[in-house]
């Protein structure tokens, strides 16, 4: 018994639409009073970083973009901005970049910042940002930013539940790292 003709169309469409539809970009070209000079985007991750190329890949990584900002004062920044499949691969780069010195910033889901540094993560994107110079006003700028970027579908915004099981007794401060293989 052959289909009817109207299931094959439908079944030939959605073929051809879905493998064509793209990922939402990740920066947008404006934020804050910051202007993108330029936007370059990967899905390679040793773009985004070639010495952890693996372990990006290793936390489900998707794509990355980078830019430079600038204001008409002069300043600029520097962005790069990772997309992974959910949200623990996000935490997962973000735990992983955290360094000890940093001191928590309440930008995106969570931050850091140590210098001109700032980085954080909301949903399954995470971003580093190094300004060329801090103003009173950087972290503001940084939030409106974050409420920019994509937000995850579904479960991809979820959390890993395991740290909040990890004893706070010995606890050293900005060590622990979310690990999800050998790499």
């Amino acid at each position: 018994m052959r289909p009817p003709k109207i299931i094959l169309v439908v079944l030939f469409a959605l073929l051809c639409v879905f493998p064509c539809v793209a990922a939402a970009p990740l920066l947008p070209s404006q934020f804050g009073g910051w202007h993108a000079s330029s936007i370059t985007n990967s899905s390679d991750p040793a773009d985004a970083d070639p010495v952890n190329a693996d372990l990006l890949r290793e936390y489900g990584f998707s794509d990355f973009e980078s830019a430079t900002y600038s204001r008409p004062d002069g300043r600029e920044v520097a962005i790069k901005a990772a997309r992974f499949a959910d949200a623990s691969g996000a935490y997962g780069a973000f735990t992983y970049y955290k360094i000890p010195q940093m001191l928590k910033e309440t930008v995106g889901d969570q931050g850091a910042s140590l210098n001109e540094r700032v980085l954080f993560y909301r949903g399954n994107v995470v971003v580093d940002a190094v300004f060329q110079h801090l103003s009173a006003m950087s972290a503001a700028e940084l939030r409106e930013l974050s409420s920019l970027l994509p937000a995850p579908a579904d479960n991809a915004k979820n959390l890993p539940g395991l740290p909040v099981y990890l004893p706070r007794e010995s606890y050293v401060k900005n060590t622990a790292k979310y690990v999800v293989g050998p790499v």
